[in-house]
């Protein structure tokens, strides 16, 4: 049995841009809690977080890792996520498994591109959330200006619980304290201000309150952790990881304040699926059926596959049977863990509220729903909101007859790493791999390398499309004759571009072919029509304009002939596809291009460049805000083709203080010189075929 129970556990994750310390951080909450023995550090290598090698080599955070702190007698669950921009898929995967989103700030830096991200992701998530200011013995900042700044950006909801004291050598608490000396501000105002946010929440706390009566501790916490789960207020505290200010302050305001499972906002989980699907209300009693979530999963090089999961209601042990999601074959889990960083430490149960992982085995994947009852068959969390990975590098393996090899170790990444995707491009038959960005890709294949595969890289061809714009009938007569039985099949036919409403279209979520046959009086045999049909396919895929994929094209057969002894399913194939070739050069075809919605986020001065830049692309503004903290949002449309690269150009313009978020919309015909130059450079391999 746990020393604990679901009530003294806290689930807090810490994110923030790079460079903001969360990972010194969180390795000072460990040696001040006494959990560990040493103060670990990025810098030095021997920080309890940041454990993998790439970690170690860069000196930063990549990866999303689990440790734990035991403090004022409740167990604290940490998460430290990486900073980068990059990487932010990380920290959105993490947060199902928490009650509190902390972002840390870099008070000499202030606020991010990072630390705006996560705060719109945990918003989204109904998650409570807290700032926590870092670094604050940093010579000349301004801390009062940075509160002020993150008042106006994140909500006047953001108020200090504690205040910077000596210089940014300590930190004085002001939530139950009314007297003290701080560098900023005064602690009698900030408790008032703090005391006017949380009595809201209980009437008769309030009445108390504007009665003269001041509350302690007990009658606090309550509607405290109810102002926090609402949103109504945002807790502000101050530490310096390095000098160790604040943190045992921090540890205190966790453990006393921070919503516990049992008083956080549930998580999202549904039960059914379609029309059927509803919200599934869960309890965090450890008397429940188990219901437990696989928010990450990970190749460790000891225990092998390892996912980590947060248990929201029952328990669970190494003698447990259960079920992953709709498997109707139970499992049985044989030991589960507590982890801090690389070290598993066995646990004799996992309770409600707490976080655990379980090792070897292969049929468990991110996102799964652990249960020990059928009837949670269909329970699953509703899905997260993650940035879409745009950014694409094609790749070779270096050895030859390593492709297989390849193909395994990113299906394994891709398991990894929610913002990482891979496919092998049917037009190009490149193996494609995408991310959020440059930084991304070179981790990817940073870990590709570790693990003994080496690839080339090289810009990945844009997958354009080609379509028809007009209707036209076409042609072909196939006859051979080599002596004996010949080849004969005659096909007559019409091509039309479908529909704008047709569930045929590829926008619609169809094929993007609709072939209908119109031939009467059997001048095409039945038997043959499933050839013709294959020809029409084999163009489909193959292209005219440029040899890409053709779409949204209604096809009718309508004439044809053949011969009682020479027609065959190869000469009707061979007579469809160039029958329709002969059609589609005839109905003005065109190529496409995928065109991106883009949402730009830049200082307020850098906006006249970044529409300026856009434009010249060939983008299409579609809007502009004015967002709090001195920042603005540019929203566009551009061909992906001329913004392939534009996380590079972007960081140049902004200093790195930009961001995007890119998403496919739909695609457009390619201006006309565009699509000759395209249908050169295809010219050569037409004459080979």
């Amino acid at each position: 049995m746990p020393a604990y129970t679901t009530a003294d556990i806290r689930n807090i994750l810490l994110a923030g841009h790079g460079g903001c310390g969360k990972t010194s951080l969180a390795d000072a909450m460990l040696f001040e809690s006494k959990t560990i023995g040493h103060k670990g550090s990025p810098a030095t290598g021997n920080s309890t977080s940041d454990f993998e090698k790439e970690e170690k080599e860069h000196k930063h955070s990549i990866y999303s890792s689990v440790l734990h702190a035991d403090h004022a007698g409740k167990r604290i669950n940490i998460i430290d996520t990486p900073g980068s921009p990059d990487l932010v898929g990380a920290a959105i995967a993490c947060l199902p498994a928490v009650e509190t989103v902390a972002i840390v700030i870099n008070a000499a830096s202030g606020i991010e591109v990072v630390s705006r991200r996560i705060w719109d992701a945990a918003k989204a998530q109904n998650l409570p959330r807290a700032i926590i200011i870092n670094k604050i013995d940093s010579p000349e900042i301004n801390l009062e200006s940075l509160v002020e700044k993150i008042r106006q950006t994140f909500g006047g909801e953001c108020l200090p619980v504690n205040l910077p004291a000596k210089g940014g050598k300590a930190v004085v608490e002001c939530l139950l304290n009314t007297e003290g000396e701080a560098d900023f501000d005064t602690v009698r105002r900030c408790h008032a201000a703090m005391l006017d946010s949380i009595v809201e929440m209980d009437e008769n706390l309030m009445e108390k309150y504007l009665g003269g009566e001041e509350p302690d501790y007990n009658a606090l916490h309550a509607p405290f952790e109810k102002a926090m789960d609402e949103g109504h207020v945002v807790p502000i505290l101050f530490t310096d990881a390095k000098s160790g200010a604040g943190v045992v302050e921090l540890l205190d305001a966790i453990a006393k304040h921070f919503p516990s499972p049992e008083e956080g906002n549930p998580e999202p989980f549904m039960i059914g699926e379609g029309e059927n699907e509803k919200r599934y209300n869960y309890n965090n009693d450890v008397r429940a059926p188990l219901l437990a979530h696989v928010f990450k999963v990970t190749s460790d090089p000891f225990v092998g596959k390892l996912a980590i999961f947060r248990v929201h209601q029952g328990r669970v042990t190494g003698q447990s049977q259960i079920f992953i999601g709709h498997n109707k074959k139970s499992i049985k889990l044989g030991h589960v863990f507590h982890l801090q960083g690389k070290d598993h430490k066995e646990a004799p149960e996992i309770i409600a509220g707490d976080i655990g992982a379980v090792a070897k085995i292969e049929d468990i994947h991110p996102n799964d729903v652990l249960h020990d009852d059928h009837a949670l068959d269909s329970v699953h969390l509703q899905a997260l909101n993650y940035p879409t990975p745009m950014y694409g590098l094609a790749i070779t393996p270096k050895a030859r007859g390593d492709e297989q090899k390849l193909s395994g170790l990113l299906t394994k990444i891709a398991e990894e790493d929610p913002t990482f995707k891979w496919h092998t491009d049917r037009q190009t038959h490149e193996v494609v791999i995408n991310g959020l960005g440059e930084l991304h890709l070179r981790l990817i294949l940073e870990k590709l390398a570790n693990r003994g595969l080496h690839v080339d890289t090289k810009p990945p061809k844009i997958a354009y499309r080609e379509t028809i714009q007009q209707k036209a009938d076409g042609h072909h007569r196939h006859k051979k004759q080599t002596g004996g039985a010949g080849q004969f099949g005659e096909v007559f036919l019409r091509v039309e571009p479908l529909e704008s409403d047709s569930p045929h279209r590829k926008s619609k979520g169809g094929s993007g072919l609709e072939i209908v046959n119109e031939v009467f009086g059997g001048t095409i045999p039945g038997q043959f029509i499933p050839a013709v049909e294959k020809g029409i396919h084999d163009l489909i895929d193959q292209g005219v304009v440029a040899g890409y994929p053709l779409q949204d094209v209604r096809v009718a057969i309508t004439d044809g002939k053949h011969h009682p002894v020479d027609s065959k399913e190869v000469a009707f194939r061979t007579a469809g596809k160039l029958a329709f070739k002969d059609a589609v050069l005839k109905a003005k075809p065109v190529l496409l291009e995928p065109i991106v919605n883009m949402e730009v986020t830049v200082p307020e001065d850098k906006m006249g460049t970044i529409t300026g830049d856009l434009s010249g692309k060939r983008g299409r503004i579609q809007g502009t805000d004015i967002l709090p903290g001195g920042m603005a949002q540019v929203k566009a449309q551009a061909p992906l083709s001329e913004v392939m690269q534009y996380q590079s150009q972007l960081k140049s313009v902004t200093g790195g203080q930009g961001s995007f978020a890119m998403e496919l919309s739909h695609y457009d015909p390619v201006p006309p010189q565009v699509q000759q130059q395209i249908a050169a450079q295809y010219k050569p391999k037409a004459e080979e075929e």
